[in-house]
């Protein structure tokens, strides 16, 4: 399959430049979708990256409301008058109290250096240990103000726990650190209480970066102290980054810090999580921006193949409008090939009437051509024949001069005779043309060169014929187009030299047809190359007639021939290098006879 025509024929149809006019249409929607995807694509990443924050702040005002409550009640507690008068069982009695509404959290009461003198997890009266001086219990005595402890480890329970630290004041001067302790499960129950998308987790960290409570593996993490993965600026409370997470996986994570506690929750989620969200829509997006193309090539394919076969809906009628032929092209529906069509039927007219006087004008020039040709010959048949009895029965009574006179009016008469064969013969070209046959090229030079023999055994000429494509011609024509060539290749010799002629052939793509070239090739004399053109007109000749005999009609035949063929005929050379004549014809002709 010859693959580089069909891609030529392809490029030279209406389809394909419909298809080209769709790209180049499509193209700004495609450079258009791509900057949206991309502006989408980071918005996108934008709103999922707001909701992650706003979920992480939410958490953390859930968190600081259960640690507010629990501050508010320790407060009101602390002004319990069994303080003044140092009655620890009655308030433990109502530190019990209040604990119903915390369960599983316990109340202990501590002087400033740490001794615990309350405490709801024992029971009134049982020997108590120093509880560590936190930060947070530092603050209570020099600050007096309300705190929040990090994660710890009771002195008694062993459990991971969080304190709220409140001062007892009387007179303006702190007396005891008042601290509610609860187990991490109170924050554990804030975040399973707010429901996360697949995928994402969330973490609860105090001041210090201990890992509170975490959604993911929590038995893994809690109580293990982080290193800044967030990257906070002094006052910065919230922000959106990446980084890799305790699992060790990059992930996306929003941080909201609490400006009560300084606590944080973390929310973060698997980048591949984030990125197979975005590239799903993404997919959506492009999906649907390429059927949308593909639409529009195939509309353009159907568009193309309509107007295509409206086209070819005009080549019979343009065939038989090159046969002469009246046409009536159906009509398509399409205005402009309507138009085409209307310009065949009426072109198909007047080439018809042009078609008929031409046909009448070529056989009024036959019959003057067979009439000027008879009544020329008849008298040079009379010359020659009184020449020759002249020569038979008188030349004793001629002297040299008369002999040569006698020598010369018989050399001019067998020219002329040859003349008017050859202009007989230039006129038959199209006046009286054979149909055009398949015919095996080689085989036609090989039958001339039969003719040739004997020139060829005379001149000592070595001829060379190569493998010849096959073409649909006029084989008589074509039989003299190769006469003349060959027969000039032998006379136009130079001197003691044999003559070398070549006669090859190729297939070649013109335009889309498929063309036979033909070289004719020889090592002769050859001619200026600015007589390439001269040599095939009428009667022009380079050389005197009595160098080289000939009429000057061999070559006009020549193109003439070639032309009816519907192909073209060059020569090149230079003087005693030899001449190319190269001849190109279409390999099937668009009619069976001209």
């Amino acid at each position: 399959m010859n693959f580089s025509l069909l891609w030529d024929n392809l490029r030279r149809t209406i389809r394909y430049r419909l298809i080209w006019l769709v790209l180049a249409c499509v193209l700004p929607v495609w450079l258009a979708a791509g900057f949206l995807v991309a502006f989408v694509y980071q918005e996108k990443k934008g709103a999922i990256e707001a909701n992650m924050l706003a979920t992480a702040r939410g958490m953390v005002q859930v968190a600081d409301r259960e640690l507010d409550n629990a501050t508010a009640s320790l407060v009101a507690l602390a002004t319990s008058p069994a303080l003044d008068q140092r009655d620890f069982p009655a308030f433990h009695r109502q530190a019990k109290e209040l604990l119903r509404s915390y369960e599983g959290a316990d109340i202990v009461l501590a002087d400033s250096t740490g001794q615990q003198l309350v405490n709801t997890y024992r029971a009134p009266g049982t020997p108590l240990p120093k509880r560590a001086i936190s930060s947070a219990v530092r603050r209570i005595f020099e600050e007096g103000k309300p705190g929040v402890s990090g994660l710890f480890k009771g002195a008694l329970t062993g459990r991971h726990l969080i304190g709220v630290d409140v001062p007892v004041t009387r007179g303006g001067a702190v007396l005891f650190d008042l601290a509610m302790t609860m187990p991490v499960d109170r924050i554990a129950a804030i975040l399973q209480a707010q429901p996360l998308p697949a995928g994402w987790v969330g973490l609860i960290m105090d001041d210090s970066r201990t890992v509170v409570s975490r959604t993911l593996y929590p038995e893994r993490h809690v109580g293990t102290r982080i290193p800044p993965l967030m990257g906070l600026a002094p006052g910065q409370m919230e922000r959106t980054r990446e980084f890799v997470s305790l699992d060790n996986v990059r992930a996306l994570a929003a941080i909201s810090k609490s400006p009560f506690s300084g606590w944080a929750v973390v929310i973060h989620v698997p980048l591949g999580i984030v990125q197979a969200e975005l590239e799903n829509w993404v997919r959506w997006v492009t999906a649907g921006t390429l059927l949308l193309s593909l639409l529009g090539v195939a509309l353009a394919l159907g568009i193309g193949r309509g107007i295509g076969s409206a086209v070819q809906s005009l080549i019979p009628p343009a065939l038989d409008l090159a046969e002469g032929k009246l046409v009536s092209p159906p009509k398509s529906g399409l205005k402009e090939i309507d138009s085409v069509a209307e310009a065949l039927g009426a072109a198909s007219g007047l080439l018809k009437d042009m078609t008929d006087d031409l046909r009448r004008s070529n056989r009024e020039l036959e019959e003057f051509a067979a009439v000027a040709s008879h009544d020329l010959q008849e008298p040079l048949r009379k010359i020659s024949a009184f020449g020759e009895r002249l020569r038979e029965n008188h030349a004793q009574a001629l002297d040299e001069q008369g002999l040569d006179f006698l020598r010369r009016m018989e050399s001019a008469t067998e020219r002329m005779q040859h003349l008017i064969q050859d202009l007989l013969e230039y006129s038959r070209v199209t006046t009286r043309p054979n149909p055009f046959v398949r015919t095996d090229l080689g085989e036609l030079v090989r039958d001339v060169l039969a003719d040739l023999e004997g020139a060829v055994a005379e001149t000592g000429a070595e001829v060379t014929v190569g493998e010849l494509p096959q073409a649909e011609v006029d084989a008589s024509q074509m039989r003299r187009v190769f006469q003349n060539l060959l027969s000039n290749a032998l006379k136009y010799r130079r001197p003691s030299i044999p003559p070398q002629v070549g006669v090859t052939g190729r297939v070649v793509l013109e335009d889309g047809t498929e063309l036979a070239e033909i070289t004719v090739s020889d090592n002769g004399i050859g001619f200026e190359d600015q007589f390439a053109e001269k040599i095939f007109q009428p009667f022009q000749r380079l050389h005197g007639r009595n160098k080289y005999p000939g009429t000057g009609i061999g070559l006009a035949i020549v193109r003439k021939s070639v032309e009816r063929h519907g192909g073209t005929v060059s020569a090149r050379s230079a003087p005693g290098e030899g001449s190319f004549f190269i001849i190109s014809i279409p390999l099937k002709q668009l009619q069976a006879s001209a």
